[in-house]
């Protein structure tokens, strides 16, 4: 008589063996690509935060770390700016990309300190500001702003009489500009006194039109008006108010580099008669 069972138990142990050796070796598999995943992605963020940490040292004025969006909570956390990893990666990788959007923080640093005298000129204190920089280096700013009871009312009014002093002055050098070039096409032309008038009244009437629309009004005036609408002192500016508020601060700092150079040429020149 044949004993059939043995068989069946032997097939049975031999199935059973090799499928535990395959799931065993699938699980190893598995947790060898995880380690590597794991240890890719440590590499990775040691990189970003050793780059980070140079970048820091081009924009002192604010704080970088690295993140994945803008941080809207009060946590009382000024001029905090996240940067998203794969910016950082793709600046390590592209030198072009590295040179763009490090010049780019900087545009943001100068905005910020802009951002800042504004708002003390009106009276006005940042207790929480964050930034962040997406990916393709677009930039978004949450703020809360208050009125401090301690600014006095001498210091706000010498405040605003320094606003509008440089508002005027520049007014008056536009004005200066202006009558010069009249001047020059008034020597040229072959027209009569009463044209050359109209000429001089048309140009002023134009300086002071184009005067009242410029990028520091127009940021000056962004930055009121959010002010004016935000509920307890909370502001949102996207990337193309941060634009507008980047060439403010850069014709801000044209105009002081200016007037620093009127005042040294020819300050140390003796005249003899």
């Amino acid at each position: 008589m044949a004993i059939t069972g043995v068989n069946n138990y032997n097939s049975v142990y031999e199935n059973t063996y090799a499928s535990s050796r395959k799931e065993a070796a699938k699980k190893e598999e598995t947790k060898e690509t995880v380690t590597t995943q794991k240890s890719t992605e440590t590499t990775r963020s040691s990189r970003n935060e050793e780059y980070l940490k140079n970048l820091q040292k081009q924009v002192p004025y604010i704080k970088l770390q690295t993140g994945y969006g803008l941080n809207t909570s009060n946590d009382s956390k000024v001029n905090v700016v996240s940067v998203n990893p794969k910016l950082l990666e793709k600046m390590q990788n592209d030198p072009q990309a590295a040179k763009e959007y490090t010049q780019r923080l900087k545009d943001v640093e100068s905005a910020t300190k802009w951002v800042d005298n504004f708002e003390k000129s009106m009276g006005y204190t940042a207790i929480c500001r964050h930034g962040y920089v997406d990916e393709n280096g677009n930039f978004s700013s949450f703020a809360v702003v208050v009125r401090k009871d301690e600014l006095n009312e001498k210091l706000r009014k010498e405040a605003q009489e320094n606003t509008e002093e440089r508002i005027e002055k520049s007014r008056e050098n536009a004005r200066e500009n202006a009558q010069q070039l009249a001047e020059k096409l008034g020597e040229k032309a072959e027209e009569a006194e009463e044209s050359e008038n109209k000429l001089e009244n048309a140009a002023e009437k134009k300086v002071v039109k184009e005067d009242e629309t410029t990028i520091p009004n127009k940021a000056e005036q962004l930055l009121e008006e959010k002010i004016a609408s935000s509920k307890d002192g909370t502001i949102y500016l996207n990337d193309t108010d941060i634009r507008t508020i980047i060439e403010a601060a850069k014709e801000d700092n044209a105009g002081k580099a200016n007037t620093k150079q009127q005042t040294v040429v020819g300050s140390n020149l003796d005249l003899q008669v």
